[in-house]
């Protein structure tokens, strides 16, 4: 029954945003047969960087903060060095905000679909 999922393993990796310097939404990226995303920040400087989730359930939809099952935003929170992330239980459709905190340093964040 759940054999497709199985052998679908990992989706693609996305670049939602390429050494950014300035807060900035990134382009609708598809999750569709999966249920989390792996979210890797790579900064570069010195400086800090909030990361957070938005989703709608239709790539045109109106994109939302995402809440995890406990109710907590899906964010990063303010970070200054390299970190990777799982967020899960996602719509079909997801944005990557990069909002900079503290000026001075660059931001590239990638995201791959994974099944949880």
């Amino acid at each position: 029954m759940f054999e497709h999922l199985i052998k679908m393993g990992k989706g693609s990796v996305t670049t939602a945003h390429n050494g950014i310097s300035a807060t900035a939404t990134s382009s609708a990226i598809e999750v569709n047969f999966h249920n989390a995303v792996l979210v890797s920040c790579d900064i570069t400087g010195t400086g800090a960087w909030t990361i957070k989730l938005q989703g709608a359930i239709t790539s045109d939809g109106t994109y939302m903060d995402l809440y995890d099952f406990n109710g907590s935003l899906m964010s990063t929170g303010s970070i200054s060095a390299d970190r990777m992330q799982v967020f899960a239980g996602l719509p079909e459709f997801i944005k990557v905000v990069a909002t900079e905190d503290t000026d001075g340093a660059t931001m590239t964040v990638k995201v791959q679909p994974i099944t949880v």
